[in-house]
Parts: C-alpha cells; structure tokens; sequence
C-alpha cells in the first residue's frame, strides 16, 4: 500500500460480544484498502483457559492488545479499524472481579481513538467456544455506550443488519471525517 503523510486515523469498533465487530472490521479494512486490529483476546484465550482467566491475564491482553495496534499502524493506509479497545477488558475486569488493573485504567484514554461505532445489539447472537453470555448484551451495550460518553469521544451506534450494517458504517465514517 502506497503511504501518504496524513496522520493515521484510528477507528474503534467496540460493543458486545457477537455483534459482528470482527467482520465489520475486515469488510472497512478492505473498503479502505487499509488493516485491521483484530481482538487479541481471541488469539489469547485460542492458547489458555477461557474459564479461569485472572486479572493478571487481562494486563497482558491489554499490554498486546495495544503493542498489535502500533504494530498496525506502520501498515495503515488512511485508516486504522480497531476490533475492540481496552473498554471492552476494562468492562470484562469489572464484570468478572469487580476491580479494573491500574494498567487498564491507566492506558484508555480519550486521544487514542479518532472516532468509535459501538455496534448495537441487533444482530442475531452466534455462539462459538469464546461465548457465554447472550443474556447480557444489552447491560455491556450500555457500559460500552457509558464508558464512551465518560471519555467524552466521537461515536456513533451502528445498527442494521447485514450488507446495510456496512454501508451504514461506510456512511457514518465518510460524513465524521468530512467534517473535521
């Protein structure tokens, strides 16, 4: 891919589990003729016990979580789509151990991200070995939708299903980044 010497903008897709994050993350990826970031989480808990995680195992999805995205970044072409952020490890410490790491809490901040899709609910829930907890989605929808508003960043819900949820998020960042 051809670099340019814009900025890299980096876009968050976060919200609950099986909303479709990961795909709608590749679809824009190559929309854009860009990369993506996926969940190292998924990667993580492919190799060790999805069942007993510790908040020490959390610290180091984040740590990689964000050395990937660096590492992405060199690669980036305009846009860098990001499949999850440490919101959603921040919202899975507090869920599970009800204390967030100084790590994770230490490291979101609001100038990380250029701008967020949460992605809504509405989208039938897919379960696979990595998935507990269809009956939840709507309460981490709105932790994801709190943690964003405390940050005070740029987003949007993406809603729809199907080819429409894409082109309604082609949509929602084409009109963002026209009018900054």
């Amino acid at each position: 891919m051809e670099k340019t010497n814009q900025r890299i903008k980096k876009i968050a897709i976060i919200g609950a589990e099986s909303t479709g994050k990961t795909d709608m993350c590749a679809m824009l990826a190559k929309h854009y003729n860009t990369v993506f970031v996926p969940e190292y989480a998924r990667e993580y808990f492919n190799k060790h016990d999805i069942l007993n995680y510790s908040l020490n195992d959390l610290i180091t999805i984040a740590k990689q979580q964000l050395a990937n995205e660096q590492s992405m970044l060199t690669k980036a072409q305009r846009f860098l789509f990001c499949d999850t952020t440490l919101i959603t490890i921040k919202i899975w410490a507090q869920h599970r151990f009800n204390e967030v790491p100084k790590f994770i809490n230490d490291n979101i901040r609001a100038e990380d991200y250029d701008y967020y899709l949460l992605s809504n609910n509405d989208i039938e829930w897919v379960k696979d070995p990595q998935r507990f907890d269809e009956d939840i989605r709507d309460y981490l929808f709105d932790l994801n939708e709190q943690a964003l508003q405390q940050l005070q960043v740029n987003y949007h819900i993406l809603s729809d299903v199907g080819n429409q949820r894409f082109l309604n998020a082609i949509q929602l960042i084409d009109h963002y980044f026209s009018t900054i």
